[in-house]
């Protein structure tokens, strides 16, 4: 018998969010924080719960495939992962924060414990996929897919889960990295980052 062997690249996926399913549990960012640093810590999370009004926006790296953090770092510390995320190497990063000013997501966040640079990398390596989407496996917000559009897609994907909440999320980046608690009167972080 003739065994067939896959020879095809692995299929490149991203987390999609649905805002109108997420109901501002923060499970995802629990299970995020305790992946990453071994303990149940929002503010440790690489994916943020943002209150809209009276709706929450999971907020992460949508991995874009011309990244503008990658291009401002002055060490090259944010570098793409095998899976096409996009993380911080911590070990280069000098916390100077350049690619939080620079995406228009809001997606890089500052680590209390390590105060670099932290963003979404998907869970690599972990056969099960991201550690966020199964704790949201109940509402759905949440979906690890097959990416099988544009390469600029990946940011259109982002922006369309802002579509309707502002004009520009970049607006208020600077407001919501410096204070962690409330941006622009109306968006806030869920739990907020110390200073």
């Amino acid at each position: 018998m003739t065994q067939i062997i896959d020879s095809s690249p692995p299929v490149a996926k991203i987390i999609m969010v649905s805002r109108e399913k997420c109901t501002g549990c923060g499970r995802c960012e629990l299970a995020c924080s305790f992946r990453h640093f071994g303990s149940f810590a929002s503010a440790c999370s690489r994916i943020r719960v943002l209150k809209v009004d009276d709706s929450y926006l999971p907020s992460l790296c949508g991995a874009c495939e011309d990244a503008t953090c990658l291009k401002v770092c002055p060490v090259n510390a944010r570098v793409r992962l095998g899976n096409n995320a996009v993380e911080t190497d911590e070990d280069r990063c000098l916390g100077c924060r350049a690619c939080i000013y620079s995406c228009p997501f809001m997606a890089p966040v500052i680590s209390p414990l390590t105060k670099k640079t932290i963003t979404c990398d998907q869970c690599a390596g972990e056969e099960t996929g991201p550690w966020c989407v199964e704790a949201c496996r109940k509402e759905g917000a949440l979906r690890f897919v097959a990416l099988k559009a544009a390469p600029r897609s990946r940011a259109n994907a982002v922006a369309e889960s802002w579509k309707g909440i502002m004009s520009g999320p970049k607006a208020f980046t600077r407001e919501r990295e410096e204070t962690g608690h409330e941006v622009d009167g109306s968006l806030r972080l869920r739990g907020g980052i110390q200073p």
